[in-house]
């Protein structure tokens, strides 16, 4: 018997939606975060210290945010914060190798 509710896939559902860009960009920086809470657990600095040590509450707020638009300046200096250094590649989408 056929599936009824077999359809598309999901990456299909987000690029006909056009959303594609802003959820790889939230799922990459949510990996980030969760990273770096990792790291400042490890290092035990708690979001107080490091707030301090970025240097605003507003820029904080913003990273740790569900918002994807955070400077790639904050990025790199909150993986500093952390003892860390920011990697970026390109990776080839699956299927365009």
């Amino acid at each position: 018997m056929k599936n009824k509710y077999a359809g598309s896939s999901f990456e299909s559902f987000l690029e006909e939606e056009g959303i594609v860009e802003v959820v790889d960009a939230s799922a990459v920086k949510r990996a980030f975060v969760i990273e770096l809470e990792k790291r400042m657990k490890k290092i035990h600095k708690n979001k107080t210290a490091f707030r301090d040590a970025l240097g605003s509450p507003t820029t904080a707020a913003r990273l740790f945010s569900e918002n994807p638009g955070t400077a790639l300046e904050t990025i790199v200096k909150a993986a500093a914060i952390v003892g860390c250094e920011l990697e970026i590649r390109l990776k080839p989408k699956f299927g365009l190798r």
